[in-house]
């Protein structure tokens, strides 16, 4: 066991040597080699120190795509194979595909339709959280089929995929929250007398109306765009038609009269358009807000857990080699969970930076419409 130990270790550090010097497609053979003369029993564990070294080093994230493009890494048949271990092993493992989903979900995409239809619920299960994974990385989710597939999860058999496939809508629709509406509310109406369906579509969109309305009254900023055109049809006219006879006063008082209504309904909107930055900007404060909960209480799990290991291993036991699985186990467990919480941590400081730089782009616009105002004023002044 310790032999095979040792020829795993020369193996991942003669690998990651390989990398380093850009012989990509020497490391993907060399893997594909390593994984067919793995056992049924060693192959996850296996493929978990693959993945694990490969993505530590640059390049790495090429490597797994080039492994998973010809098939050496198989999505399905990995899935499946998760299914049969715990569950700490599995989302363990999952965790570790979590980069991998934020930035090179077209890898997994294509396969989301099978796995979603899969016998086994826990593949379902697993699929739908490497879902959550891509939704909360580079590429936003929006085909219809493929929210639909979800949606169709929310009827599962099982409560804890329903429940995967909940988070999974919820992460989607803040990014697409007005796609998502529609379509559950048109799988709800599909399903009239179903009332589990009924009842998570309502949870969804609780937790996305507010974003969805945003973005209702973002559509109505179109209006904009077409009092802008009026305008600038009745300044391309020529000037001369617009030389007041006796006869066409009338015509010229009702122009500039529309045109008075043209420049204040700009104003509105402008005025509307920074209320909804606003708004937005509050939307993100309370996701930071729960975000920043949800890190404390992840931290507060994980000091317990390392407490709960540290007065293992004060009390004086005999060895047993399954407790000490286990605590390699849990141990890989916290180190996973303590990655995620800096990631985490790092997300709200960018979110910070970026809030900042809107709520001066908001005082800036602000400021303008003010000046805007003030002109009108003293314009209608000397008009008197």
């Amino acid at each position: 066991m310790t032999e095979q130990v040792d020829k795993d270790n020369i193996f991942m550090e003669r690998l990651i040597e390989i990398i380093r010097e850009g012989k990509l497609d020497e490391a993907v053979e060399k893997i594909a080699f390593y994984l067919n003369e793995s056992t049924e029993e060693n192959y996850i564990d296996r493929l978990e120190n693959i993945i694990e070294t490969v993505l530590s080093v640059h390049g790495g994230r090429t490597v797994i795509r080039f492994l998973i493009e010809n098939m050496i890494i198989d999505i399905p048949s990995l899935l499946s194979n998760l299914s049969k271990k715990d569950n700490l092993l599995r989302y363990s493992f999952l965790l570790l595909l979590k980069p991998m989903c934020e930035n090179e979900a077209d890898l997994f995409i294509p396969y989301t339709e099978e796995l979603l239809e899969a016998e086994d619920p826990n593949v379902r299960e697993a699929i739908l959280q490497l879902l959550l994974f891509i939704a909360g990385g580079e590429k936003k989710i929006e085909s219809d089929e493929l929210i639909k597939n979800i949606g169709e999860r929310l009827d599962d058999e099982k409560d804890f995929v329903v429940q995967k496939a909940k988070q999974a809508l919820k992460s989607i629709g803040k990014e697409s929250s007005a796609l998502i509406a529609k379509l559950l509310r048109d799988f709800a109406k599909q399903n009239p007398e179903n009332e589990q369906v009924k009842n998570n579509v309502d949870d969804i969109l609780k937790a996305i109306v507010s974003v969805e309305k945003i973005d209702e009254i973002v559509e109505e900023e179109t209006e904009e765009e077409k009092i802008k055109k009026e305008k600038e049809k009745f300044e391309a006219k020529d000037e001369t038609k617009l030389i007041p006879k006796e006869k066409d006063v009338e015509t010229v008082q009702d122009l500039e009269k529309e045109e008075e209504e043209i420049h204040d309904k700009e104003l509105q909107l402008k005025k509307k358009e920074i209320e909804i930055k606003k708004k937005k900007l509050e939307l993100k404060e309370k996701e930071k807000e729960l975000e920043e909960k949800e890190i404390e209480e992840k931290e507060k799990e994980l000091k317990k857990k390392e407490e709960e290991i540290k007065s293992k291993e004060s009390k004086v036991e005999a060895p047993k080699t399954i407790e000490k699985e286990e605590e390699k186990i849990i141990d890989k467990e916290l180190e996973l969970k303590k990655k995620e919480i800096e990631l985490k941590k790092k997300k709200l400081e960018l979110d910070a930076k970026e809030k900042e730089l809107e709520e001066k782009a908001i005082e800036e616009r602000e400021k303008e419409l003010r000046e805007k105002e003030e002109l009108k004023e003293k314009d209608l002044k000397t008009a008197e």
